[in-house]
């Protein structure tokens, strides 16, 4: 994946992140991709981000956790996730054979927190082609 060619006219690139395209799958509205398999073919997205990760499990907020408005859908999932290290047992080899890139978002409540699942995960460079920091969720209390 480069910078856009003739032959990959939709390429992008930020910095050392190559993307066949620029679109995305965001973070929080696609699981872990699985639930999505029979719906999509990946490898025409430029990327994929799974729901957030934290350092341990979270539960997230009780239901109702959508609602429906006249101007489409509102959540409140509240970063219901399995926590890094299931994550990275179950989840990571998985996101990473299929044929786009992998980008995993974190939250942490603190720098520090952050920069330790960070670490972690820089230790699988051929799995993970960059990581997104979630800052603030409204949805949690203390936004993270």
């Amino acid at each position: 994946m480069n910078a856009p060619t003739q032959t990959d006219p939709l390429a992008v690139s930020l910095n050392r992140l190559h993307l066949k395209n620029p679109v995305l799958v965001a973070s929080g509205t696609f699981g872990y991709a699985k639930e999505m398999a029979a719906f999509l073919d990946f490898s025409r997205l430029g990327g994929i981000i799974p729901k957030t990760i934290t350092t341990e499990p979270r539960i997230g907020n009780p239901p109702p956790r959508t609602v429906e408005t006249s101007a489409g859908l509102l959540n409140s999932i509240g970063l219901d996730n399995d926590g890094i290290d299931l994550f990275l047992e179950k989840h990571l080899n998985y996101l990473s054979s299929l044929e786009t890139a992998l980008i995993v978002n974190i939250a942490g409540r603190s720098i520090d927190e952050m920069a330790v699942m960070a670490s972690r995960l820089d230790q699988y460079p051929d799995q993970i082609a960059a990581l997104e920091l979630n800052i603030s969720c409204p949805n949690v209390s203390g936004g993270v």
